[in-house]
């Protein structure tokens, strides 16, 4: 079965639902970008399963400083039950004093599952969450303590 075209926006959307729940610190909205068994592979916290273990593990990290991230050239292969995208994002760290002003580029490697339920774009097949997740840096500037909360 093929996606249909609202699919791809709903796929964005979610992916983009990570980066609202991480610019805002809205954690629990992490429950809307991931499956309940997530796998991912992050490059500061290792390898995590299930959407509570890594919602944690990313709320430790990005919990202390303002952020702000961005995203572009998403690319989506879809075949109607499973996606995979590669998002290229940019993330902006703002501390304080020696934190000021931490940034990141790298990417994430999506695997996404439609799930059959109708919280999702109208129009679209269904909710589309991501199962797996690999994130790649490919550059980090500035202090890593701002994470932290130093």
């Amino acid at each position: 079965m093929a996606p249909n075209a609202l699919d791809y926006f709903a796929i964005q959307n979610t992916i983009s639902r990570y980066c609202f729940a991480l610019d805002t610190k809205d954690f629990e909205l992490l429950k809307q970008v991931f499956t309940s068994d997530v796998n991912t592979i992050y490059p500061f916290g290792g390898q995590r399963k299930g959407v509570q273990s890594v919602a944690d593990a990313i709320q430790k990290r990005h919990g202390h400083p303002i952020v702000q991230r961005g995203q572009a050239k998403i690319n989506i292969p879809a075949d109607g039950k499973s996606a995979e995208a590669v998002t290229y994002f940019t993330g902006i760290h703002f501390g304080k004093g020696k934190w000021d002003d931490r940034k990141a580029w790298g990417k994430y490697t999506d695997t996404l599952s439609l799930n059959d339920t109708k919280d999702s774009l109208p129009g679209a097949s269904g909710e589309w969450l991501i199962s797996r997740r690999e994130v790649t840096f490919m550059g980090r500037l500035g202090e890593e303590g701002v994470m932290d909360g130093e």
